[in-house]
């Protein structure tokens, strides 16, 4: 297996306290999420090292727009400054990842955190992977120490997080993140105070202080860790008469919808509508459904159904072409599929590298008369060259209106 590396291991100042011990938590598989009364959010798993001993991993992060996202060790044995420690992710793809460095600095409670800007890589792979190993190198008689991780409810955790603080659809939503900007309110409201301690006021210290320090790291986050640009022809309301939604429970996709997702096209749909949402759209009798289909980071799949609630039966999967000259069938997913209800377009991007600057954008139009898309353009940008921007101002590769169907 090969591994990729992440080569700084950077400690960050927490000071959250023991209070969340004493909150309410919501249990999912192995993992646990609570929220104190800033909406300072941590979602926890525990276990036991190769020598037997008690740790806690936690992915924790506060209230405020685009604030940091940290994992946190705590181990029993003491930590010192200056172990190498690594956190190696076993994960259903071909290769493993690896993320490598030295402890920075050790915190009250014998806490270390894997720092950066996480929810876009770390995060990622954790969510993506089945379980993961963080070994630390304490040397001497105590050796090498392994603990080992469960993922198992880890995207359902922070999925409730990104409920809890009202992030879902925006663009620093940990899971459920999508176009809207971090300072946009959702119409999802962040969850109320759950508790009234006594440590309340340390707390809040504690998250300023966090926020402050996220402010900081966030500033000088690598270009692979910002969310994809967003298009200016995104609105999703623009000339629709009927509700529009996302869900993120499979139950509350229709049974077509899903068995079509499963049988034709080999989805993930019990961890994509979780992890991403299915959006619809209602017109009438009629409904548009967009779901995701396979996990990814930079590139998600989605697929489009018209459903007719009355009549399942004539449910149907749209399929969308390619430029002729690819000599390709016609596809029914699309990476970061974009429906545009009011005029019925749908829009695709595929990134060729982590920092959204390079890739290709295609756009469909749907025929009025037989319901079908046709490819109207086709852009392309091959050089990656660090300079980011909406996909719609990438090179014209081709057009309908030049070339030909």
């Amino acid at each position: 297996m090969a591994f990729r590396f992440f080569l700084s291991l950077s400690v960050l100042l927490l000071g959250t306290g023991g209070a969340f011990a004493e909150l309410a938590k919501t249990g999912y598989g192995k993992w646990s999420v609570s929220c104190d009364e800033n909406n300072y959010c941590i979602a926890v798993t525990s276990g036991e090292g190769s020598n037997g001993e008690a740790f806690r991993m936690k992915v924790e992060r506060g209230a405020k727009p685009a604030s940091q996202v940290y994992v946190t060790f705590d181990p029993t044995t003491e930590l010192q400054v200056g172990l190498p420690a690594r956190i190696e992710i076993e994960s259903l793809e071909e290769d493993n990842y690896g993320y490598f460095g030295k402890v920075d600095k050790v915190y009250k409670g014998n806490e270390m955190t894997f720092g950066g800007a996480s929810d876009r890589d770390l995060i990622e792979k954790l969510r993506l992977g089945e379980d993961a190993a963080i070994q630390i190198e304490f040397g001497g008689s105590t050796g090498t120490l392994t603990y080992w991780v469960s993922m198992n409810g880890i995207t359902h955790s922070l999925l409730k997080m990104d409920e809890a603080q009202g992030r879902v659809g925006r663009l620093d939503a940990i899971v459920a993140w999508g176009g809207l900007p971090s300072d946009k309110a959702t119409g999802i409201a962040a969850a109320p105070s759950t508790t009234s301690q006594p440590a309340a006021l340390d707390n809040a210290a504690a998250a300023t202080d966090t926020a402050s320090a996220a402010s900081n790291a966030a500033s000088a986050a690598p270009a692979e860790d910002l969310p994809p640009p967003v298009m200016p022809s995104q609105d999703q309301t623009a000339g629709l008469s009927g509700p529009v939604g996302q869900v993120y429970n499979l139950n509350e996709v229709p049974d077509s919808v899903q068995m079509t997702g499963y049988r034709v096209l080999d989805c993930a749909l019990e961890e994509t509508v979780p992890a991403f949402g299915a959006q619809y759209y209602a017109e009438g009798d009629v409904e548009t459904w967009v779901v995701p289909c396979t996990m990814a980071d930079a590139n998600v799949p989605f697929y489009m159904m018209v459903h007719i609630p009355f009549n399942p039966s004539l449910d149907e999967l749209k399929e969308f072409e390619t430029p002729p000259d690819f000599n390709q069938p016609n596809h029914a997913l699309v990476n970061n599929l974009f429906f545009d209800p009011g005029t019925g377009q749908v829009t695709g991007t595929t990134y060729y590298s982590p920092n959204y600057d390079c890739g290709a954008f295609e756009r469909h139009e749907i025929e009025a008369e037989s319901g079908n898309y046709t490819l109207m353009e086709y852009q392309e940008k091959s050089n990656c060259d660090g300079v980011s921007g909406p996909p719609e101002g990438w090179p014209l590769s081709w057009t309908i209106d030049e070339m030909g169907g």
